[in-house]
């Protein structure tokens, strides 16, 4: 899920370049105010909850928590955009901040007892009982987080100024989740042109445009769906107030809605235009980490097209930069597989195999089955499959990883 206020701006004094005497005005070199680098973000505590919680009761301030993975890109977005943002040094002294990577097994127990269900999702906890009392699944650009804890540093208590576009949010995300597609459909046709431009309208269209593409053919709803695509293309490339990622979801999702409604030009033609997006949003990034952010929908877009060898280089390249990273080189399995390069896509998803960790696991040896599939190698694809579930049943399974489990187990059934 996926939302994201650049990095650092300085302002320079600008000299005059007109010629002629100094301007009264201008201010001498030795004048010149002293330079003042930016606030600094809070400081975040890493993967040690007992630390967190010890040090927000001793200074009595409730504690903030962010949860992560390393394979998800909004999470990767947030932290890259939005939590490292200067606007929020102010709540340096207001919260105690932690970062949770709910991969890793010791934050397992954390994990459950948070419920985590999607990712990033963010906390606010009161620190003597342990209690949540604000939790936001999702993204969030540094304005609306920076508003967030503004109301909930003053009051401790779950805040207000989001409540009905949340409301609306939590109530299409239902009727997507438990596959009321109609109902869905309709629902946020009718929200999304009243709620302010943000990220929440973004995620009402993202789950609209599910449920729209989820329609069996000849359903009345569809008439609905034309409206909610026509509205979401308008929003998707309008100045809305998101992050570049939360913007590259509504592509994603608009894409997939074109195709399941027969409109394959159209989404082609978005495909395009997502992809020029996020190439431009990748040669802005400030960091190698941030232009990294891109990877997975850039892959994505890239897909769409029917150009998977574009996000070849790429991938290469963020391979080069993090090389104990295990996303580049599983993303280059997907890239490989889809150009039927097999004997690369095996060995680039076993390179990602050796550097991943925690349950994200899984899906690299569900990736490897793919490809053994596709070599023409079952009795193969059934060994990555079976060493994934042995390795299921060694590690702490959270999130949706038992369902996973459960999925792999039925397609190693199936195999003949």
């Amino acid at each position: 899920m996926v939302a994201r206020t650049r990095f650092l701006v300085i302002a320079a004094a600008a000299a005059c370049a007109c010629g002629g005497a100094r301007s009264p005005t201008t201010a001498s070199p030795a004048l010149r105010a002293p330079f003042s680098p930016p606030p600094a973000p809070p400081r975040f505590i890493e993967d040690d909850y007992a630390r967190a919680i010890a040090e927000a009761r001793a200074r009595a301030l409730p504690l903030f928590i962010d949860t992560w993975a390393p394979w998800c890109h909004t999470c990767l977005s947030m932290r890259a955009y939005v939590l490292s943002d200067p606007s929020l040094a102010p709540f340096a002294e207001r919260f105690v901040f932690l970062s949770i990577d709910t991969e890793r097994d010791d934050n397992a127990a954390l994990v459950t007892k948070l419920g985590v269900r999607v990712l990033p999702t963010m906390y606010v906890v009161n620190p003597v009982e342990e209690k949540v009392v604000f939790s936001w699944p999702g993204s969030m650009t540094a304005a609306e987080l920076s508003t967030m804890l503004e109301d909930a540093s003053a009051a401790a208590a779950p805040v207000h100024w989001l409540d009905r576009s949340r409301a609306t949010d939590t109530r299409v995300t239902e009727l997507a989740d438990t596959k009321r597609y109609p109902e869905c459909v309709e629902a946020a046709a009718v929200e999304a042109p009243t709620l302010p431009a943000g990220t929440a309208l973004f995620d009402v269209l993202r789950a609209g445009l599910d449920c729209a593409a989820n329609l069996p053919a000849g359903s009345p709803a569809r008439g609905r769906a034309d409206g909610l695509v026509a509205f979401a293309e308008q929003a998707v490339s309008a100045r809305t107030p998101v992050l570049a990622d939360d913007r590259s979801d509504l592509y994603d999702y608009l894409v997939s809605a074109l195709r399941a409604l027969d409109r394959g030009e159209e989404a082609r033609r978005f495909a395009g235009d997502w992809a020029r997006m996020l190439e431009d949003e990748a040669t802005r990034a400030p960091t190698p980490a941030a232009r990294s952010v891109f990877d997975a929908h850039r892959l994505g877009a890239y897909l769409a097209l029917g150009e998977p060898e574009r996000a070849v280089p790429m991938l290469e390249q963020s391979a080069q930069d993090f090389p104990a990273d295990y996303n580049p080189p599983a993303r280059l399995a997907t890239a490989y597989l889809a150009m039927k390069q097999n004997d690369d896509a095996l060995a680039a998803v076993r390179r990602a195999q050796g550097l991943a960790y925690g349950p994200r696991k899984l899906r690299l040896w569900s990736l490897e089955a793919d490809v053994l599939v596709a070599k023409g190698d079952r009795a193969g694809a059934k060994g990555a499959l079976r060493a994934a579930l042995d390795f299921a049943r060694k590690t702490p399974l959270t999130g949706s990883y038992p369902k996973l489990r459960d999925a792999i187990e039925k397609r190693l059934a199936g195999m003949p």
